[in-house]
């Protein structure tokens, strides 16, 4: 019954996932070789190139994705912050509970990359890149994460295969929810209407 646990979990973890009811075009893959679990994953979003650098460098707006508790960024240097972040999740039956300090590398215009400097994974790395396209742009995240648990890893290819799945689609929605906030911040515009001349000579501008 083991083997045939572990061969089943393998076949899961080794399928890509599509989320086909999704708007976003979202696709996530999933691969694992030994402990290292290897992301790729992509999906539309209607943010232009400015908005979605934005989204990407909202580091404490990842509270409002599930499962995350806290999230503190503070910046080291022009293109470098550091995030501390603690995800609590429930995998199964098990709850977890996982520390991370991330260092962010900035590339204005094109993504982010980070690596994590300390934290309960023995390793986790990834990039964000931003590719425009005709109305919006196309978010795609690749990274490698070694998990440092006692978690079995057919327990650990479930989280991997489902959860993340979820998590993208939530980021998804998330972008669309921000898209005119972000759209307002790269691009202001002063509305100026019914201009007319006020007492003492100055202008109302409404």
């Amino acid at each position: 019954m083991r083997i045939l646990l572990s061969c089943c979990a393998l076949l899961l973890i080794s399928l890509p996932v599509w989320a086909e009811t999704s708007p976003h075009n979202m696709h996530v893959d999933v691969q694992r070789e030994g402990r290292l679990y290897h992301f790729n994953a992509s999906f539309d979003t209607p943010l232009d190139g400015c908005a979605a650098y934005k989204f990407l460098t909202d580091y404490e707006a990842a509270k409002q994705m599930p499962g995350v508790i806290e999230s503190v960024a503070s910046r080291i240097a022009p293109d470098k912050v550091r995030v501390q972040r603690v995800a609590d999740e429930r995998v199964l039956f098990f709850h977890v509970r996982m520390h991370s300090v991330l260092e962010y590398t900035e590339h204005p215009g094109q993504g982010v990359s980070f690596t994590q400097l300390s934290g309960d994974s023995k390793s986790f790395d990834g990039v964000w890149d931003i590719a425009a396209q005709t109305g919006g742009s196309q978010f795609k995240f690749s990274g490698v994460w070694e998990p440092d648990t006692v978690l079995p890893l057919w327990v650990i290819d479930h989280f991997a295969r489902n959860k993340l799945a979820q998590k993208f689609e939530f980021m998804a929605q998330f972008a669309d929810k921000r898209n005119v906030e972000l759209g307002a911040l790269c691009h202001p515009r002063v509305a100026v209407q019914n201009v007319e001349p006020a007492q003492g000579g100055l202008l109302t501008i409404q």
